[in-house]
């Protein structure tokens, strides 16, 4: 697998021509001075899925692989179907280590996070507004056009199975538990939030895991596979949740 770094300053520009810090990075990124780079595309504001994902380029050609793999994340939840994030996420992935352990272990549950991660958030949430003003319009046909009635009213079904569906994927994302990515080498998951409690497993840098209770330095954690454990939040960081729209 090839590494996706081809263009790396004309990738995405289109979306933010505009932006001089970001043409500015990109510069630094194609002049080999990968620290300075990286730390102009920090700068860069608003960070779109395109500052995100070259960002993960700069930390990967840094050897910071757990750095780039969570900015590849952060850049997914953005342009979630994106094949040039997939890649380069995959790959970092893999050079760690971690490809298969971030994979749920049933692939029914891998089957449901690749529907409901196929779009971002604002994109569900645009489809529920969508179905709402479509079942309202059918149910006023039905209502409005008697000798039609049936159509519509099945019609209308239709619609409001599609509300359902989506209301429900964008709940299931919204209140799902917040996604983190360790950073440091080897963190340890205790069975308890002491730094004295009997270490549980291992987990490596670039491993995905959700939070399931924060106690501020503490975060119980669970991996792709359900095993939980108990880590420092140093040794990770969030991946950044878009907010819902406004409409």
């Amino acid at each position: 697998m090839n590494w996706k770094t081809i263009g790396v300053s004309l990738l995405f520009t289109t979306t933010v021509l505009a932006n001089d810090e970001f043409k500015s990075a990109n510069a630094l990124f194609d002049a080999g001075k990968f620290a300075e780079a990286a730390a102009a595309f920090e700068r860069v504001t608003p960070k779109t899925a395109a500052v995100f994902f070259n960002l993960g380029n700069a930390h990967f050609r840094l050897e910071q692989l757990g750095r780039a793999v969570l900015d590849f994340e952060r850049a997914r939840q953005l342009a979630p179907t994106d094949p040039d994030i997939l890649a380069n996420l995959r790959f970092a992935e893999e050079r760690l280590g971690v490809a298969e352990v971030n994979l749920p272990a049933k692939s029914v549950t891998r089957f449901c996070e690749s529907v409901t991660g196929g779009r971002t958030i604002t994109q569900w949430a645009r489809y529920e507004v969508a179905s709402v003003w479509l079942t309202v319009m059918l149910v006023a046909g039905a209502i409005g056009w008697p000798r039609l009635r049936t159509g519509f009213v099945i019609l209308a079904m239709i619609a409001g199975g599609g509300l359902i569906f989506t209301s429900t994927i964008l709940i299931y994302r919204v209140a799902s538990p917040p996604e983190v990515i360790v950073l440091a080498g080897k963190t340890e998951a205790r069975f308890a939030p002491l730094a004295d409690a009997t270490v549980h497993f291992q987990l490596g840098e670039g491993t995905k895991v959700w939070i399931r209770e924060d106690r501020g330095q503490w975060w119980f954690v669970e991996r792709a596979d359900g095993q939980q454990g108990w880590i420092k939040s140093e040794a990770a960081e969030r991946v950044i949740r878009p907010a819902l729209p406004h409409f």
